[in-house]
């Protein structure tokens, strides 16, 4: 049986004017996603709620503004896993759900996904076992050392998280001088997540990062952390064209196959 979910997005200036274009996507082609509750999240410095109602003609949308506070989300730097901005939106992305969703799951998807193919994409089996996470399948992490510094995030933090007490750390090691880990992992531009797993996450990093922060700047990589080492079940699954969910990396690509998917001139 495929359990009730809720859809999940997160925008600020450019990611609204990306869902301008894909949302249209995803109801023409995956037009079951309208019987779902759906919840976007956005920057409260940049987007106002009515702005994404304005984009998203979805019965069920709720909209809200993020973070509720002001939060020091630290200094910009070069490097694009330190990005404040990005981290601000993807913290979001646990710490929203956890307060918001009420269904037994809720999915993520990214507004850079253009959607195509038929609406009978969910498999009944993805959700066997109740797992924590069904998600695409990936084969790295980056930065090289995510996983070492969450095992040392749990170390630092035992007292305050009994719930890591009988599951010892990963020992993810990269290779000397490498600029990626390489194992198996998930990457959530589609994914499923268990809410009552989110709530955890969400308890773990407040209670031990402070309210709505992250111990790292990656929100799958720190759900993906918490599950494999809880021993919670992971599906690894192919969420791409055979589905049709394609990813786009630049807002051109976006616009472009949008504009494809829905049968217009580009």
């Amino acid at each position: 049986m495929i359990p009730d979910f809720t859809i999940v997005c997160g925008v600020d200036r450019k990611h609204l004017e990306q869902l301008s274009w894909t949302w249209p996507t995803w109801k023409r082609h995956k037009p079951s996603l309208l019987n779902h509750d759906m919840v976007v999240f956005c920057d409260r410095e940049q987007v106002g709620p009515h702005e994404v109602r304005s984009v998203v003609d979805h019965p069920r949308l709720f909209a809200l503004s993020w973070p509720p506070i002001d939060i020091d989300w630290g200094q910009p730097t070069n490097e694009k896993w330190d990005n404040p901005q990005r981290y601000k939106m993807l913290s979001g992305f646990v710490h929203v759900p956890a307060s918001m969703v009420q269904t037994p799951y809720w999915l993520k998807i990214d507004t850079d996904v253009v959607v195509t193919g038929k609406d009978d994409w969910i498999d009944p089996a993805w959700f066997v076992g109740n797992p924590a996470i069904v998600s695409h399948k990936w084969t790295f992490t980056k930065p090289p050392d995510q996983m070492l510094k969450l095992d040392q995030w749990v170390e630092e933090n035992k007292a305050l998280m009994p719930v890591f007490d009988d599951h010892p750390p990963l020992n993810l090691v990269p290779l000397p001088g490498a600029e990626r880990l390489g194992h198996k992992r998930i990457i959530s531009r589609v994914a499923f997540f268990d809410t009552g797993f989110t709530n955890l996450c969400a308890q773990l990093a407040s209670r031990t990062c402070g309210l709505y922060q992250l111990p790292c700047k990656s929100q799958d990589g720190f759900m993906f952390y918490v599950a494999k080492r809880l021993g919670l079940e992971i599906k690894r699954i192919s969420l791409k064209d055979n589905v049709g969910f394609q990813h786009w990396s630049t807002s051109f690509n976006v616009y472009k196959h949008s504009r494809i998917a829905l049968g217009e001139s580009v």
